[in-house]
C-alpha cells in the first residue's frame, strides 16, 4: 500500500527583526512552528522583536498568517490585517504594545496598541561637601 503524501507549502512573503533568521525560515518550511493564538493573549503587554508574513497551502486550506516573535511568549500567530498594520506602524518605535481586541463592522479583530513609556526623572545627586577646619558657620 502506497502512502499518500500530504501537501504543505510555505512561502514567506516578508520578514523583519528576529524572524529574518535562517532558522525561522527552516522551521516554517518544515511546519515546525509552534505559536500561541493572538486571541488567547488579549490584554498582555509584549515586546515584538520580529514578524513574518507567511502564505501556507495544505490539502485542505490556502491561507495567510503572520507570526510575531515576542520576548515574553515566543511566537504569536494571527491572520488579522488590522493587527499586522498596527505592528508595522509601531515596530521599532515603541518598546512594548498591548494586545487588544476591537469591534468592526465585520466582527472582531485585533490591534497592537503602543505602551507610552515615560522617561524616569533623572536623579540628582546632592554635593555633600565635607566641612573643612577653615569653614565658618554663618549665623544666617
Amino acid at each position: 500500500m502506497e502512502e499518500q503524501k500530504r501537501t504543505y507549502k510555505v512561502e514567506i512573503l516578508e520578514k523583519k527583526g528576529t524572524c529574518e533568521d535562517e532558522l525561522f525560515e527552516i522551521m516554517a518550511k518544515n511546519g515546525d512552528i509552534t505559536s500561541q493564538k493572538l486571541a488567547d493573549m488579549i490584554g498582555c503587554q509584549v515586546k515584538i522583536t520580529g514578524y513574518a508574513i507567511c502564505h501556507i497551502i495544505t490539502d485542505d486550506k490556502d491561507f495567510s498568517i503572520t507570526y510575531f516573535d515576542t520576548d515574553e511568549y515566543g511566537l504569536i500567530s494571527s491572520g488579522s490585517i488590522v493587527f499586522l498594520e498596527s505592528v508595522i506602524s509601531y515596530f521599532g518605535k515603541v518598546d512594548k504594545v498591548i494586545l487588544t481586541e476591537i469591534k468592526t463592522k465585520k466582527g472582531k479583530t485585533y490591534k497592537a496598541v503602543p505602551v507610552l513609556t515615560r522617561k524616569k526623572k533623572e536623579e540628582t545627586t546632592k554635593n555633600n561637601e565635607e566641612k573643612n577646619d577653615n569653614d565658618f558657620d554663618l549665623p544666617f
